[in-house]
């Protein structure tokens, strides 16, 4: 099962041109079968969700990409989001009260930005963000990347031995896609989505060039 784990729509997220059917028929046609509203800070109303994946016949789930003091974070199956911007310490101690998945969203983008301009930083100091110590897993493939930066995060999921997921971090309809996660089991619910994340049992790709 395809999915693009990471969306943002502007029905929520001021940031993005997408409208959220739009998105749901574009992914159709491309070939998705799913896709993951990932707002910034915000959640959808289930029901809103419910209600759009019912009328266009087309799996939907949602998580929420969080802002946080170590980078942005993507969390499925926290319904109360913290309010600032959270040590992400304190955001795994809410994920796992809720039962919860937290995941490392494009980890190196813009990584020229922030100190790893060096081409003598080895693999071994980038495994290091203490981030990296708290999350499930690693978005290392990110449409908003670049190949360079996530080859690097790919890396870092090896060597930390972290699952790799892909979402395509979308804000317009020719994003949508660029990135996914390719999942062994069909998924029907978001408890289905939080369970497969859980398992591993998938795998981060590219998907539309």
């Amino acid at each position: 099962m395809i999915i693009d784990l990471h969306v943002h729509t502007k029905a929520l997220s001021p940031c993005s041109s997408l409208d959220p059917e739009e998105a749901i028929q574009e992914a159709k046609r491309i070939g998705l079968d799913g896709i993951c509203f990932t707002e910034h800070g915000k959640l959808w109303d289930a029901q809103d969700l419910e209600r759009l994946s019912n009328k266009w016949h087309f799996p939907l789930f949602c998580g929420v990409e969080v802002e946080t003091r170590d980078g942005h974070l993507l969390i499925f199956g926290l319904d109360n989001i913290p309010p600032g911007i959270p040590a992400p310490a304190d955001l795994r101690k809410a994920v796992d009260g809720a039962g919860g998945v937290m995941i490392a969203a494009h980890p190196f983008r813009g990584f020229l930005l922030f100190g790893f301009a060096d081409l003598s930083m080895t693999l071994e100091s980038a495994c290091k963000r203490r981030v990296f110590q708290l999350v499930d897993a690693l978005e290392t493939h990110s449409g908003k990347s670049t190949k360079k930066e996530n080859d690097l995060a790919q890396a870092v999921g090896q060597k930390t031995s972290l699952k790799s997921v892909g979402g395509s971090d979308a804000h317009t309809i020719s994003e949508l896609g660029r990135c996914v996660t390719v999942f062994a089991h069909p998924i029907k619910s978001q408890a289905d989505l939080i369970a497969e994340l859980k398992r591993g049992n998938f795998r981060a790709d590219y998907f539309r060039r």
